[in-house]
């Protein structure tokens, strides 16, 4: 079991340097800087983040999953995790750190298999990768599943509770604000180079918010095998940084955020969830 370190410190999405940070950025993104200087972010070649589930326990107003404002079961198979490792080896790509995230990872039915064989993927071809399970640490079935992970897991914990904590408002999509009508949305944004290419269940993205994007406006974007080192997913961000409130810069908020395209998107998914559950209807 893994034991409780006295001096641990919960991770804050929300600090000073990271509103700052976000202001550098929605300069930086904006047409006439980027002419001169060129795109501030580049797709990572380094880091991947595996949405392996979109369960979550909690409800987080402005989850940048949507799990609160559009729940799932939807969840990746061994299957996926197991192509995702045989394409690595292939490319023979030295991936630095792997994160496994959600909806809450370790609600994935499968969550200490998929610990386990990318363990054996470490120990076999990339010994300098580092495996990070991020949770919320929040009920005991999450705890029990927390100690069951090996030591040389990392785990990052924001040991949340069911109050509401300050978040980017990520349904206030970018192209609904007249302050972005100079943005270049090709530029990405941080999370892109600080984060990882994302892995979901709908395939790779230059970031896994995207994916999560994609479930919910259904454009089927997502590579359907792992990008070459020269495709920069810069399509991608054209169609997905326009709409997530992480792109540039956002007041940080409590409360659930929603701007019309958002909110047009929801009640349109809710429409396609409600008719493939349906008898003789799709099953996705």
């Amino acid at each position: 079991m893994r034991p409780k370190d006295p001096s641990f410190k919960p991770h804050h999405n929300i600090t000073i340097k990271r509103l700052g940070l976000d202001f550098v950025q929605f300069l930086r993104i904006q047409r006439p800087l980027v002419r001169v200087m060129g795109p501030p972010f580049q797709r990572s070649r380094r880091y991947v983040e595996i949405d392996i589930t979109y369960r979550c326990n909690l409800k987080c107003r402005n989850c940048n999953r949507s799990c609160t404002q559009a729940p799932t079961s939807e969840a990746m198979e061994i299957s996926q995790i197991e192509s995702f490792i045989q394409e690595s080896i292939a490319a023979d790509a030295r991936w630095e750190r792997i994160r496994l995230l959600g909806g809450e990872p370790t609600l994935h039915p499968d969550f200490v298999e998929i610990v386990d064989r990318l363990l054996k993927y470490r120990a076999r071809h990339n010994p300098n990768l580092r495996i990070v399970c991020c949770t919320n640490g929040s009920g005991r079935k999450v705890q029990g599943m927390l100690s069951r992970i090996p030591g040389e897991v990392i785990v990052k914990n924001t040991a949340k509770d069911g109050r509401q904590r300050l978040f980017r408002p990520f349904n206030r999509a970018p192209a609904d604000l007249i302050w972005n009508r100079f943005a270049d949305y090709a530029c990405g944004c941080r999370i892109i180079h600080d984060c990882g290419i994302g892995l979901t269940p709908r395939g790779y993205y230059m970031c896994a918010i995207a994916g999560g994007i994609d479930r919910i406006f259904g454009l089927d974007r997502g590579r359907r095998v792992l990008p070459l080192s020269d495709d920069t997913l810069s399509d991608q961000m054209q169609i997905f940084c326009p709409l997530c409130g992480h792109f540039g810069f956002q007041w940080p908020a409590k409360r659930a955020v929603l701007s019309k395209t958002w909110r047009q998107a929801y009640t349109e998914y809710n429409i396609r969830y409600r008719a493939c559950s349906l008898p003789g209807h799709c099953s996705g």
